[in-house]
């Protein structure tokens, strides 16, 4: 996992982390530091609104894998 001076954690399980860079863009990583997907959205503007996209990222992205709730 490549983590950039500024970059925050707004998202962490067993099998995920999500980081924000404090502009509009994420970078998913999967328990072993591989990054598996990246996602953007414009007009987030504090840490609050990233966990809160990170967290629906992660929501989606489970039912897609088959189901499981975070």
């Amino acid at each position: 996992m490549n983590i950039e001076k500024g970059d925050i954690c707004v998202f962490a399980d067993t099998s995920f982390k999500v980081l924000w860079n404090g502009g509009t863009t994420f970078n998913v990583f999967d328990n072993f530091g591989t990054e598996v997907d990246c996602f953007s959205v414009n007009g987030v503007t504090n840490s609050s609104d990233a966990i809160w996209h990170a967290n629906n990222f992660i929501e989606n992205l489970y039912k897609e894998m088959g189901g499981a709730d975070v």
